[in-house]
């Protein structure tokens, strides 16, 4: 009877091991969560399983939908705003004109910017209607029409994917083709804001 007594006693837990668990219990926890918050990156963004060719549209109903906005075309879905560019300044025809969309028989072009995702650190560069430029509303990156750099900590103009306007006339967009921004001293287009800034410098 006394032996079956002694079977069940419980033992009062040390502080020191109650610390030692509680503190190898609060790591482990902690790991755990960023292990699991980690995972989040090997699945993929809304937009990111687009990869290849892929046509988005009549390049000239795009031109023409984006100038009577006086806005780029955001692409639902992924990390693409498409703009208008103009192929008969020199400047930007030697800057751009090997990797973004020319239409024949026009002086206009169609670029694809990544708009999601600021050289800086990675916000989303949402368009100023009144500035008509793009505008970071995270730490104040500037970049016009072109997504060239005008200001801000950004290091580049905005990234942007190839292009071009296949025989139907289609606008056609190769997300296997990744191009880094133009570089800050790029400024083929010297467009200063047409209006009031959208986020505070």
């Amino acid at each position: 009877m006394a032996n079956e007594k002694r079977r069940f006693e419980v033992k009062p837990v040390e502080r020191r091991t109650f610390l030692r668990y509680g503190l190898i219990g609060a790591v482990g926890a902690g790991l755990g969560g960023f292990g699991l918050a980690s995972l989040g990156f090997l699945y993929p963004r809304p937009g990111d399983q687009l990869f290849g060719e892929v046509p988005l549209g009549n390049a000239q109903e795009l031109i023409d939908e984006i100038e009577a906005e006086r806005a780029p075309m955001r692409i639902p879905g992924s990390v693409l705003s498409i703009q208008v560019w103009d192929t008969s300044n020199s400047s930007a025809m030697s800057l751009y004109g090997d990797d973004h969309a020319v239409i024949e028989g026009t002086d206009l072009g169609l670029m694809a910017l990544d708009s999601q995702n600021c050289p800086h650190l990675g916000c989303g560069v949402p368009w100023c209607q009144s500035s008509q430029w793009f505008e970071c509303p995270c730490h104040g990156s500037r970049y016009n029409r072109y997504g060239e750099w005008t200001g801000g900590p950004a290091p580049r103009g905005l990234d942007r994917y190839a292009s071009f306007v296949d025989d139907d006339g289609q606008f056609v967009v190769n997300f296997s083709e990744f191009l880094t921004g133009p570089a800050r001293t790029a400024n083929a287009l010297e467009q200063s804001p047409e209006g009031p800034s959208c986020v505070d410098a």
